[in-house]
């Protein structure tokens, strides 16, 4: 399958500027070049480097990018239409120059050639306290095989369940999921988070996204997992303006909803799914930049939640709400 990648050149006062473009697009799995970072590890590790090839050092040390992966379908490309709108429009503002050049790039990849260059840097990675997250291609180490071992194969611009968004998300599950419970995963991109309460003794699950591809993706996961194709379902589509979809999805109460989106689309989400959450079930949000929590809250307050805990990592927030 092709991708989209998506480069933008800034500044490194402008990585967080350009960051939030991306996920305002409701973009989070992000590959970020910091050229200060780059420098810095050089100045540390200098002792131990021999030499480093000119065109690495000159490549590496010049610009900061943020860069991004889209599906090359009908959503990846509204989706890149919206950030290249943005961006022209963040260009233009003369207050903005601080961000440097904001030269977008966009290069057509296989998916294929783009797994191998990056398999190697995927290692098994252990979340919150009973969670390892393992690429199908590597083995569990030992001192983890007593954890609950998610097994994944990301494809491209899904993530690999690493980013701190996910993490939370998936911390919450520990604390909050029962055997028998039934969840629902908006935005559920492949399947990482649902995939993870099912391997936590949840029931069923039910994951929607606007990405057409999550499904093949999620039944490849879901698989790799040993998770039978009975005990979920994907759907495809837009539960803000598909009320068909809304039907589909509303035939059950749900113990815990997972709306790991961005703050734009968490906040119209939150009356919607309200009838969706079953009595003493849960909702948990991540996705939250850490300015934008304070208007999360008050829009779970305005539509009948409290707040029953709240988690951060690294800037980004959690937020788990009952009705």
């Amino acid at each position: 399958m092709e991708w989209i990648k998506i480069k933008i050149n800034t500044s490194k006062t402008g990585l967080d500027f350009v960051s939030q473009i991306f996920e305002g697009c409701g973009v989070v799995s992000l590959e970020i070049e910091d050229c200060e970072e780059f420098l810095q590890v050089l100045e540390q590790t200098r002792l131990s480097w021999n030499y480093i090839e000119d065109e690495l050092y000159n490549q590496k040390s010049k610009a900061c990018s943020v860069a991004a992966y889209l599906a090359n379908n009908n959503s990846g490309k509204e989706t890149l239409k919206l950030i290249e709108k943005k961006i022209s429009a963040a260009k233009s503002d003369p207050q903005n120059k601080k961000y440097g050049s904001l030269e977008l790039f966009i290069s057509s990849i296989n998916e294929e050639d783009w797994a191998e260059n990056w398999k190697k840097y995927f290692k098994p990675v252990p979340v919150g306290e009973n969670i390892l997250i393992c690429p199908v291609w590597e083995e569990v180490p030992e001192e983890y095989k007593h954890r609950v071992i998610f097994k994944i194969d990301p494809g491209m611009c899904f993530g690999t369940g690493t980013h701190e968004t996910t993490r939370l998300c998936a911390e919450a599950l520990e604390r909050y999921v029962k055997c028998g419970d039934l969840v629902l995963d908006l935005g559920c991109g492949s399947g990482i988070l649902f995939i993870i309460a099912l391997l936590f003794g949840a029931r069923e699950a039910v994951g929607v996204d606007i990405d057409e591809y999550c499904a093949h993706i999620a039944k490849n996961n879901a698989s790799a997992n040993g998770i039978a194709q009975k005990n979920y379902k994907v759907y495809t589509g837009d539960l803000l303006s598909d009320a068909k979809l809304l039907d589909e999805i509303s035939g059950y109460k749900y113990n815990i909803i997972l709306i790991n989106i961005v703050p734009d689309i968490i906040i119209p989400l939150l009356p919607v799914v309200k009838d969706l959450l079953a009595d003493g079930g849960v909702c948990v949000l991540s996705g939250i930049i850490e300015k934008y929590l304070p208007e999360v809250e008050c829009a779970a307050g305005n539509a009948g939640y409290k707040i029953a805990g709240i988690t951060s990592e690294n800037g980004w927030q959690c937020a788990v709400i009952k009705k």
